[in-house]
């Protein structure tokens, strides 16, 4: 007899830490990440980071396959006197893939960079966040003060906010884990 997981249908699985400009939220997914790990969790999905400053005084974007460790380069260098978006489309539709193929590993979290602008307005990552949370992984996300009303509005009803903090998220993960079910696998 296999054992599989079943995750209860009628729970959405998804937290977020909400931030702003002052907090570090990717130093605490990272911590957070690192140490769910040595737990034995598996993590899969998208971590961002920032590199050095650019002529035009922005820092560049870069997000990390939390499966395989590859580098995608968010953003599109567009010269010192450059306004609007930065978001390179091409670089979001490679990390659109990533979360697919986060998703098919069936992993015991999925963690997205951000519920952005782009998502808030129906587009980036949006339909992969969907995917994730239909298919019941649980699903840890950063969110903008200020996309918060977007955020619940895409969930349907009221968000899951975690403090901002590292061991909040690995409660919540660890609690997330011991929740699903195992049932033999026909």
């Amino acid at each position: 007899m296999q054992l599989s997981f079943v995750q209860e249908p009628t729970e959405v699985v998804a937290a977020a830490i909400v931030y702003d400009e002052a907090m570090d939220v990717d130093a605490i997914f990272a911590e957070a990440v690192t140490q769910l790990r040595r737990d034995g969790v598996r993590v899969a999905g998208l971590s961002q980071k920032f590199a050095g400053e650019a002529r035009n005084g922005k820092r560049s974007v870069w997000l990390e396959n939390l499966a395989s460790g590859a580098l995608i380069r968010l953003d599109r260098p567009r010269g010192p006197g450059a306004s609007g978006c930065i978001l390179d489309p091409d670089a979001l539709a490679r990390a659109a893939c990533v979360l697919r193929q986060a998703i098919a590993l069936d992993p015991d979290l999925i963690l997205v960079n951000r519920f952005g602008h782009a998502e808030s307005e129906g587009r980036g990552l949006r339909a992969e966040i969907a995917e994730a949370i239909c298919a019941g992984l649980p699903l840890l996300i950063a969110v903008r003060y200020n996309l918060l009303p977007a955020w619940e509005e895409f969930l349907g009803g009221p968000a899951h906010i975690l403090l901002p903090s590292s061991q909040a998220v690995q409660c919540w993960v660890h609690d997330r884990i011991e929740t699903r079910v195992f049932t033999p696998a026909d």
